[in-house]
């Protein structure tokens, strides 16, 4: 295996195991996939529009659309008439939302903690540089 099939297969594997610590909590929660991150971008912007919040959250308008239908009817969303455009919603959180939501990034930030165990601040920030560069050319 070459240094770049490595880096494939360890983003990969790494994103796996990132998702099988998550998905027993989200399932204890009620929650799947795409849930969790519309919760906690609500958390930090409410009242988005559905393409701000699909934008925000990197999921097609589609997809996001079942999202918020399984939320609204858990009664953690609610969607309002937006004042600027009669076509368009604006999305926020419930109380109830609201907390299900703090829950939500309490658990990413678990997870992100254990992710960077033993990480200098140092290897922090080179490897968000590097990981930003990858990005950027997948991008262009």
């Amino acid at each position: 295996m070459d240094q770049k099939q490595k880096v494939r297969d360890l983003m990969f594997r790494t994103e796996m195991a990132r998702k099988q610590r998550l998905h027993p909590i989200w399932n204890e929660m009620g929650l799947i996939a795409g849930q969790p991150r519309v919760l906690s971008q609500l958390l930090i912007r409410d009242h988005e529009t559905q393409k701000e919040l699909a934008d925000a959250c990197c999921i097609e308008p589609a997809t996001l659309s079942r999202a918020l239908d399984k939320l609204e009817s858990m009664g953690y969303i609610s969607r309002n008439d937006n004042p600027e455009c009669r076509r368009s919603f604006l999305i926020a959180l419930t109380e109830e939302g609201r907390s299900v939501a703090q829950r939500v990034c309490e658990v990413f930030r678990e997870i992100e903690g254990r992710m960077v165990t033993d990480f200098s601040e140092e290897e922090i920030g080179e490897f968000i540089t590097l990981i930003s560069r990858m990005y950027e050319n997948l991008r262009s």
